[in-house]
């Protein structure tokens, strides 16, 4: 009889929240037929699922217009010279399930490392983590991609990876085969790189709920906030005194973890960096999705910086489709129930090596979008019909409840 009871609790929960807010976009209207790429704002961005799964884009019949996601690093090119091989202690593959490679960390610290890829059509997905023995792992990376994997002359690519600074001598990097086909990793290793943009690609500043600062034992204890979790690619300072500096800076985020049945909280280290008043105020950080950041900076003995101006950058995701000219689309997210669409494009598209005309979303509207079009409802799709179910189970469950009391005051009277 419990169990019915929760069943019926469950069932009345998801009924009355399986419409989730969303947001919709239209796209401005283009001049021309052909394929596009569609800059997602961080005004969808943000109200999407991380991995973008829920994005769809609609023409004015609401018929879903096919597309794939195409992050900004598909317009990098990696460059890489003294590429040096670490030692990869084992790698073992297992057949439409992962391909795991464990290699040593040389040195003291480490917050990167380049593999070398045989030419790959399409992106992989993996996890890194890293170990002191080789016997209890710990999470780095959760869900990293890798993008662009077949370089246009060669028969190779070079791809950095970034992670936490860490200084564990073990690392392993574990590659997802589950939905896509095994890459052939050729090597890991450290090397000089330098990134080109093939197309022009510009960071888009991301809205800050507040940010409070705090001078504390020769510190300065900065704490970020956003409306939403954001991702968070860049930062950038303009600092106004003193004239000289080299500070060292933290960034980190506030966790919390079971430790003897009880919770505490912990630093995660998301960065680290040295702010200098030789080198330009821009520093990339390995991409993290946070709502709430914490940048720590070591004065010593030296006065605090002056920071006028304190900027968090994210790079642009794009979607490609297909767009006629004079037609009006609009682009939806928000729906965490939805998957991945399954479209043709992807894989009858090269985009890599040509800039295509980009498409800008505007009219962005928060809450339930207009629907696409207007159709004749079954009779289960209803409003009515739903709220009908919700009072069947509602009553369901004060009899099962009313029926368990009597129950239970029956044997205490027995």
């Amino acid at each position: 009889m419990i169990k019915s009871i929760k069943l019926f609790i469950m069932l009345l929960g998801s009924m009355a929240f399986a419409q989730t807010a969303q947001v919709s976009g239209r796209i401005e209207p283009i001049k021309e037929d052909g394929l596009y790429r569609i800059r997602i704002p961080n005004s969808v961005r943000a109200y999407a699922t991380q991995d973008l799964r829920d994005l769809r884009v609609w023409d004015a019949k609401g018929n879903q217009v096919p597309y794939f996601v195409q992050p900004a690093s598909d317009y990098k090119l990696t460059k890489a010279s003294d590429f040096a091989e670490f030692e990869i202690v084992s790698n073992t593959r297992i057949a439409d399930s992962n391909a795991t490679y464990i290699f040593k960390n040389p040195y003291e610290t480490i917050e990167k490392a380049v593999l070398l890829i045989a030419n790959y059509q399409g992106s992989k997905n993996y996890s890194l983590e890293g170990s002191n023995d080789q016997t209890e792992w710990f999470g780095l990376v959760n869900n990293g991609q890798l993008n662009q994997l077949n370089h246009p002359r060669e028969t190779s690519v070079y791809r950095e990876i970034y992670f936490p600074v860490i200084n564990y001598p073990y690392l392993k990097l574990v590659f997802d085969d589950r939905h896509s086909l095994p890459i052939n990793l050729l090597g890991i290793g450290m090397a000089n790189t330098e990134t080109i943009n093939i197309v022009p690609i510009t960071m888009e500043e991301i809205p800050v709920k507040s940010i409070d600062f705090l001078e504390q034992e020769k510190k300065t204890q900065i704490h970020i906030r956003f409306d939403r979790p954001e991702v968070i690619d860049q930062i950038r300072m303009t600092i106004t005194s003193p004239d000289l500096y080299r500070r060292n800076a933290l960034l980190y985020t506030l966790k919390e973890r079971e430790v003897k049945r009880s919770v505490e909280s912990y630093r995660q280290h998301l960065a680290a960096f040295s702010i200098r008043s030789d080198k330009d105020l821009i520093f990339n950080i390995p991409t993290s999705i946070e709502q709430d950041l914490y940048l720590e900076i070591d004065n010593k003995d030296n006065p605090k910086l002056e920071i006028s101006k304190l900027q968090f950058l994210q790079e642009p995701v794009y979607l490609v489709a297909s767009l006629k000219a004079n037609d009006s689309y609009k682009v939806t997210a928000g729906d965490d129930q939805l998957e991945f669409p399954d479209y043709d494009i992807i894989e009858v598209t090269n985009t890599t090596k040509t800039a295509l005309p980009i498409a800008e979303i505007g009219a962005v509207v928060y809450g339930q979008p207009e629907k696409t079009i207007e159709k004749t409802k079954s009779f289960w799709q209803q409003p009515w019909f739903m709220w009908s179910c919700i009072g069947i189970a509602a009553l369901m469950i004060v009899y099962f409840a009313f029926n368990m009391l009597r129950d239970m005051n029956a044997s205490k009277s027995g």
